[in-house]
């Protein structure tokens, strides 16, 4: 399965995915009424939502799930507190659910990077003797800076060491060899 592989490339749809289960949640919170709380599990679409499409996304699951909550209880349930009270509640809630949506989100930065790091220095490059090229998955031989640049982040900057100076330009430079 693929689906971690394919995350960044379809961030859409995996949106919609975790906005159907706050959804859910939501009504599962609606229809249980004002005395039973599931505020535990917003954690699930603030995390997922953190985690694959980033800091706002979850951010923005983590105030409004508990604001619907907090509108459930001012207009469409008779509580025993007071809107203080419930006011109070909900800004515990996105606080709590606001800062693990920031901690899933630098997690999952420092894991993705991890992952690139790892990408590039993982295994076996099969160089030629020679003239240096590099056979990439297509079996397809490149220059080492193509095959490099395409990547990592580097550049390439070429320039020539004393050695192979005195070879090819030993004339030019006065010392033959």
């Amino acid at each position: 399965m693929k689906f971690f592989k394919t995350i960044n490339e379809s961030k859409p749809i995996y949106l919609l995915y975790w906005l159907a289960i706050a959804i859910i949640l939501l009504l599962v919170d609606f229809f249980s009424g004002p005395f039973i709380q599931f505020p535990i599990s917003y954690l699930i679409p603030v995390a997922l939502a953190s985690w694959y499409n980033g800091r706002w996304w979850g951010l923005s699951l983590a105030v409004a799930m508990p604001l619907v909550r907090l509108y459930f209880n001012i207009d469409l349930w008779a509580v025993p507190w007071t809107l203080f009270e419930a006011v109070f509640n909900t800004m515990i809630k996105i606080t709590v659910l606001a800062s693990f949506a920031l901690i899933i989100d630098r997690n999952a930065r420092q894991t993705h990077k991890l992952n690139r790091e790892v990408q590039l220095l993982e295994g076996l490059l099969p160089v030629c003797s020679f003239c240096k090229k590099i056979r990439d998955d297509k079996d397809q031989w490149q220059p080492m800076e193509k095959y490099i640049m395409a990547r990592s982040p580097v550049a390439f900057s070429h320039g020539v060491c004393p050695d192979c100076a005195m070879k090819y330009y030993g004339d030019v430079l006065g010392e033959n060899k």
